[in-house]
């Protein structure tokens, strides 16, 4: 077997082609700004609401990663009442689940205090399903692995301590490095230091999600990273496992990760578009009258429901007779809120106009 890139001489002290990242680091502050300029034409109630599917999806696909699957209601509930958001009807969460919230919102609404060893040791503790008191693994090899990223640690655990010494004065230590590149590199060390039997991913992805707070430098987070890295989980172990392999040089790995943060960043920009056209259309429809079957069809197209939008499948899903349906449609093409996309008995379609 060849040698693992923690056993080379030199580690913990990983270098990378600047140059090469420049480009794609520039792109990706650029979509950062364009996110931001686009969250400040948004209400606060709009801002609330994004925020809350945001975060709501970074803890639950977060969790996934790691094999662990949570109920959406229940996480966005806890989300809520962290954010001290008003959700009346929400349904009953569960201690678990409050302190994987707890551990998310942490790093992002503390995102410039201090990482200490108290600090991580709680986050593990709060992530256990137990709850109890964490310490490092203490066995020769790891009894457990991640779904995801398989042995990617060390396995020597008699290293952690120092390792973690080593590693935790880096991360308070301030670097010109652009907080961005920096929690990619976090992201690697602490997933291959390993310093747990269980969720080492997860405190990866957190201390991740603090060093992007930085580089936002607001803890209004409207983009997901996990739920990117989740989408990409396959191409995520393969470049991983072969950083496990590599060189000191982390060049590859620091491009993939700018290339999904920037692909998670895209995608919350084309959602907040939407959403503001959403806003908008809105707007200008605020004083037609429209029935309860009419607005539902609309806000789910709104939504994304599939495009081919039939009489029939708008009756089942109002439950409404297909005349009923026909009705509806054909008001609101009259009112230029809808329109035919093609003829053709039971094929004919319609749209937002």
């Amino acid at each position: 077997m060849g040698t693992y890139i923690w056993q080379q001489q030199g580690w913990p002290y990983l270098t990378w082609n600047i140059k090469e990242l420049s480009y794609v680091l520039g792109e990706a502050r650029n979509r950062q700004g364009r996110l931001a300029g686009k969250v400040s034409l948004l209400g606060l109630d709009l801002k609330k609401e994004i925020l809350l599917h945001s975060i709501t999806m970074d803890v639950i696909k977060s969790a996934e990663l790691e094999g662990k699957l949570l109920d959406e209601a229940m996480v966005n509930t806890s989300v809520a009442r962290q954010l001290k958001l008003n959700l009346p009807g929400s349904p009953e969460t569960n201690p678990a689940i409050d302190r994987m919230v707890q551990v998310c919102t942490d790093a992002l609404l503390n995102y410039y205090q201090p990482v200490t060893e108290k600090r991580i040791f709680d986050w593990k503790k709060a992530l256990s399903a137990s709850g109890q008191d964490a310490e490092y693994r203490n066995a020769l090899t790891s009894e457990t692995t991640n779904t995801q990223t398989g042995d990617l640690h060390m396995q020597d655990s008699s290293l952690i301590p120092d390792e973690m010494k080593r590693f935790l004065k880096w991360i308070n230590t301030i670097h010109p490095t652009d907080p961005v590149i920096k929690a990619g590199v976090a992201h690697l060390r602490l997933t291959f230091i390993h310093p747990f039997d269980e969720d080492n991913g997860q405190i990866a992805r957190t201390l991740t999600d603090l060093f992007l707070t930085r580089a936002d430098n607001s803890p209004q987070r409207l983009y997901s990273l996990s739920a990117q890295i989740y989408r990409q989980r396959d191409v995520y172990t393969r470049v991983m496992k072969k950083a496990q392999n590599g060189s000191l040089d982390i060049t590859e790995w620091l491009m993939w990760f700018l290339y999904c943060f920037e692909t998670a960043l895209i995608e919350a920009e084309n959602a907040l578009t939407r959403v503001l056209e959403k806003s908008k259309f809105w707007e200008k429809y605020r004083l037609m009258r429209l029935n309860e079957r009419q607005v539902k069809m609309i806000n789910l197209l709104w939504e994304g429901l599939n495009d081919n939008l039939t009489s029939s499948c708008w009756a089942n899903i109002n439950l409404c007779s297909p005349d009923t349906a026909l009705r509806d449609i054909q008001d609101l093409i009259s009112k230029k809120i809808l329109y035919k996309k093609n003829s053709g008995g039971r094929s004919t379609s319609y749209a937002l106009n």
